[in-house]
């Protein structure tokens, strides 16, 4: 007996969530498909001028379609080695972007576990959650945690282009 072909489809359930799964420093992390906006090489990137080197996990910014991300070196921010990172998650809701070793897939996250006690500090903040995928247990990233609006509009005051726009704004006026 055939089933009729929409009863075939895989259908989403009420709880699961598209996830990208990510690798950094041989660690795979999840983040919520929702939460990124585009996936981009690490190769248009524009390197920070030594002296603004406040945050230690940002030397770059990215500009895409006339908006500049901040580009946060994930091994920094989760305190891992360094490694060679080859994509950039740009994040949807804010302007930062997250540099990453490499992209797994695509998947369904159907459970989102809270984190246990065990996870203390800074952790805490990091990570929305756990899920099981494929028999592993993978953190899943809040993107909240890369940078907060402090950060950002610290970033933004003190930025070489931010006095230059500024300076020229003051001309004008």
């Amino acid at each position: 007996m055939r089933l009729p072909r929409q009863s075939r489809r895989k259908h989403r359930s009420p709880q699961s969530h598209p996830v990208i799964l990510f690798v950094v420093a041989e660690c795979t992390f999840a983040i919520l498909a929702t939460a990124v906006a585009e996936i981009q090489s690490v190769e248009h990137m524009k390197p920070l001028e030594a002296q603004f080197f406040r945050f230690g996990k940002v030397h770059h910014t990215l500009t895409r379609e006339g908006r500049r991300y901040w580009v946060v070196d994930t091994n920094i921010h989760f305190g891992l080695l360094p490694t060679h990172s080859s994509r950039l998650l740009l994040l949807a809701e804010t302007p930062v972007a997250v540099k990453v070793d490499s992209i797994v897939r695509m998947a369904e996250m159907t459970k989102l576990v809270p984190l246990p006690h065990s996870f203390l500090g800074d952790e805490r903040n990091w990570y929305l959650g756990l899920t099981v995928m494929g028999g592993k247990v993978i953190p899943v990233v809040n993107p909240a945690s890369f940078l907060s609006h402090l950060d950002m509009n610290s970033l933004e005051a003190s930025s070489p282009l931010h006095s230059t726009t500024a300076e020229t704004a003051g001309v004008t006026a």
